[in-house]
């Protein structure tokens, strides 16, 4: 990812066959000591505690310098970065390119820049040399398209620095440096450079003490072994399997569906048909619903851009869109289309499903369970079709531990013995008719009633039908809040953390007993988040999984209750994708394995405490750009991972109960409107957050195995692998989180949580067929003006 100001663009060099052209950093580009980086390093640790412990250690050690440094230059160096022991790579690196960007750039000598902006254009090959840290020295050499350098290196275990400094060491200049100091050329040669850095005894350090701008990350290969009953795929050709075959995608308004969606088109050219099957609004068909999403969504932004005004016939050729719903016997098709698509399709893939935590019951079942069975009748009508079904890692609920890819037919988290998963649903179903039943009777239409007259209680002053209207209303009401409860309680009774889960994996449970003669893989993405590279960097759609948290961490909220050691399991959504995408083919190809995990806490973790700090990092290099008073606060305020019970004394709750007593005393008083009402909501709705939360962020340590589909991804041939490979090991977290993810919600999700549009956009003006080009004329005046993607 490149620095913002970077240079290299313009200034590559143009060759790199020549010696090396060693260029001193300290006494050409600028003047630096080694204190002021450290006492910037220092100065912002995380919390308030390990700034005023570093601060006091800085204090000492400007007092002890001058003696270390007159007994021994390299032991002074090493002394002073004795005081970064316990911050992590992850700070120094941002706060290295925040010093650099801040501080140390508008402090270069403009005609010492000149010279070695000339040098680089000369082709020579430029080796810059500085007593600064690498976290430093990197964005300055990357600043000014320089590919080596040479800098002092901290020693890091498990990703936290231990204090000690790697050899070489680059110490600082003699006493009297600064007497040669100013020229603007920083050459120096390699005798004299040995010499200056006390190497003259060890001249092959120099060699390798040469470090490249590239951020270091772990080069380590994650092999991939076989276990239980996953099939061997010694070889895996993805277009030509996927080559004329025709599948069938249930849920492409999603966020999921649409990537994918682009995804095949894309890359997989010579792919046969795709049919889209999708719900129709009350005001919208299934082909307009498609036709504003292509029209409107930005993830056909590249596909747009290769086909341009031919979009339009491109889709036509290669995509169908049928009308039905998932939920309903036959997928909601008249018999000819079943019958017809029964004959063709190779592949049903279905990645819709309700993601609401805890929604009404009867919606939660309706999308996640009653899909199940409609999907598993239609199949079995059909002449050779197989299921791909998405459903979510975390149905495996309130347990801890690594989770294998096993698919269980009454799966439950206690393990216990008489749990019955279609028994369990037919339990439901009649817990749904007695809630109905009781929403009708007259005891409870006559409290409904008397909510609706309020407490004069005069049916006389209140119209009928609107009476009748508020009655309805509120009945409605009353069943929706009741069946979120009872499927809520329900399924933390039984182990699961929601409503959504719970019914996700009854749904499963339904295709293992009932499927399993049947060519049927189930698909578990962990949390899915924004694009790594496509359909193109850092997009994200709606409100997810991460948006709200992440949006509460670049508040002035401090303290969030989690567990640090406890891995968040994010993955990008092109890389469920391309995971998926090696499913599809194995699926066709009938060798596949019953249950695919697309994961990265198994071979890639990031755990609690090394997220929360990245997601502060993110937002403080945002707010670093922006000049104000509240950003400046904001920088200061960086949240820290604490106990349920810190949190519960220091934060949120306790800073409720503050504001509600001040609140109450107010009313007492006679004031018309508590002073703090805002402020008491917001705290209500933040404490509600972090509730419906906890079990992803402070309980369930889960490490979710990914193997099965690696195994898949290993079979590839080697021109596929870039484009079709799943390798969750090769994501760089720090670049992901800093640069991509975070910036993404900021653009596209955070304007929804806080109730503004979207940039706008003008919607793509296309060449469709002439029937739903009349037919989106006629339905002009009732079709909603928001853009689908915003809410889908």
């Amino acid at each position: 990812m490149a620095h913002s100001g970077s240079n290299s663009n313009s200034i590559l060099p143009t060759a790199g066959t020549r010696e090396p052209v060693y260029w001193r950093v300290e006494g050409s580009l600028l003047e630096l000591g080694a204190m002021r980086p450290v006492g910037f390093f220092t100065w912002n640790s995380q919390s308030f505690s390990e700034r005023w412990a570093r601060r006091l250690g800085m204090a000492g050690m400007a007092l002890a310098r001058p003696f270390a440094y007159a007994a021994n230059r390299t032991f002074a160096t090493r002394f002073l970065h004795t005081l970064l022991r316990g911050i992590s790579r992850d700070r120094l690196d941002l706060l290295g390119e925040e010093y650099f960007h801040y501080v140390l750039r508008p402090q270069l000598r403009r005609e010492a820049v000149e010279k070695l902006i000339e040098a680089v254009r000369d082709g020579e090959r430029i080796v810059l040399v500085g007593q600064l840290l690498e976290n430093i020295l990197r964005p300055l050499a990357h600043h000014f398209g320089i590919d080596s350098f040479i800098s002092n290196r901290l020693e890091f275990r498990d990703g936290q620095a231990t204090g000690r400094l790697m050899d070489p060491i680059v110490r600082p200049r003699g006493p009297f440096a600064w007497i040669a100091s100013g020229a603007t050329d920083g050459r120096v040669s390699r005798e004299r450079l040995l010499g200056q850095l006390g190497w003259t005894e060890k001249p092959e350090q120099l060699k390798d003490a040469v470090q490249t701008t590239a951020r270091p990350v772990s080069s380590e290969a994650k092999s991939v072994a076989r276990f239980g009953d996953a099939p061997q795929v010694q070889r895996l050709l993805v277009r030509e399997t996927l080559a004329n075959r025709h599948l069938l995608l249930i849920g492409v308004t999603g966020f999921i569906g649409k990537v994918w969606l682009v995804d095949l088109l894309e890359n997989i050219p010579n792919i046969g048909k795709i049919t889209l099957l999708i719900r129709r609004n009350r005001t919208t068909s299934a082909q307009r619903r498609f036709e504003k999403i292509v029209e409107e969504s930005p993830t056909f932004d590249t596909l747009h851009e290769r086909h341009g005004q031919k979009l339009g016939a491109f889709l036509r050729e290669k995509v169908e869109v049928v009308e039905g719903d998932v939920s309903v016997p036959g997928l909601g098709l008249d018999e000819a289309t079943q019958a017809r698509l029964a004959k063709s399709l190779d592949l049903i893939v279905n990645s819709a499903g309700l993601t609401d935590f805890n929604p009404d019951l009867r919606e939660a079942l309706s999308s996640n369970v009653d899909s199940a069975l409609h999907l598993l009748d239609f199949l079995r009508k059909s002449d050779h079709a197989g299921l791909m079904h998405l459903s979510t890692c975390y149905v495996v609920g309130m347990r801890d531990g690594r989770v294998t890819e096993e698919l269980q037919g009454n799966y439950n988290p206690a393990n216990g013995p008489d749990f019955d998963a279609e028994r369990e649903v037919e339990s439901l179903r009649e817990t749904i008719r007695r809630v109905e039943a009781r929403a009708e009777s007259p005891e409870l239409t006559k409290a409904l009633r008397r909510q609706a007259l309020g407490r004069g209680g005069d049916v006389a002053s209140a119209p009928a039908a609107e009476l009748d209207g508020v009655l309805k209303r509120n009945r409605a009401r009353w069943a929706r809040n009741r069946l979120v409860r009872v499927g809520m309680r329900r399924a933390q009774h039984l182990g699961w953390p929601n409503t959504y889960t719970f019914t996700k994996s009854l749904g499963e449970s339904i295709l293992a007993r009932r499927g399993r003669d049947l060519p049927i893989a189930i698909v578990r993405p962990s949390i899915v988040e924004s694009s790594e590279r496509s359909p193109f960097i850092g997009w994200n759609e709606g409100v997810n999984t991460s948006g709200p948290l992440s949006y509460l961490l670049g508040t002035n909220f401090r303290q969030l209750p989690s567990n640090e050691r406890k891995c968040l399991d994010v993955i990008p959504v092109d890389m469920v994708c391309r995971g998926m995408t090696l499913i599809t083919a194995g699926v066709i190809a009938r060798r596949h394995a019953r249950m695919y995990q697309l994961a990265t806490s198994a071979i890639n973790p990031v755990n609690m405490g090394r997220s929360i700090e990245l997601t502060g990092l993110a937002h403080r290099k945002h707010y670093r750009t922006t000049q104000s008073v509240d950003s400046w606060l904001k920088v200061k305020f960086e949240s820290i991972p604490v106990s349920k019970q810190r949190y519960e004394q220091l934060s949120i709750p306790r800073q409720k109960a503050v504001v509600s007593g001040i609140n109450r005393v107010a009313v007492t008083l006679g004031m018309k409107k508590p002073p703090l009402a805002r402020a008491e909501r917001d705290l209500i709705r933040a404490e509600k957050l972090i509730e419906l939360y906890e079990p992803f962020i402070l309980h369930n340590e889960h490490v979710f195995e990914c193997e099965n589909a690696r195994l898949l991804s290993a079979a590839l041939p080697p021109e596929e692998r870039l484009v079709f490979g799943f390798a969750p090991e090769s994501i760089d977290w720090w670049d992901y989180w800093i640069n991509v993810h975070i910036p993404a919600l900021r653009r596209w999700c955070y304007p929804l949580m806080e109730g503004r549009p979207l940039e706008s956009r003008e919607p793509r003006a296309l060449d469709w067929s002439a029937e739903p080009a009349r037919e989106a004329v006629l339905s002009k005046a009732a079709t909603p003006t928001d853009p689908l993607w915003r809410s889908s």
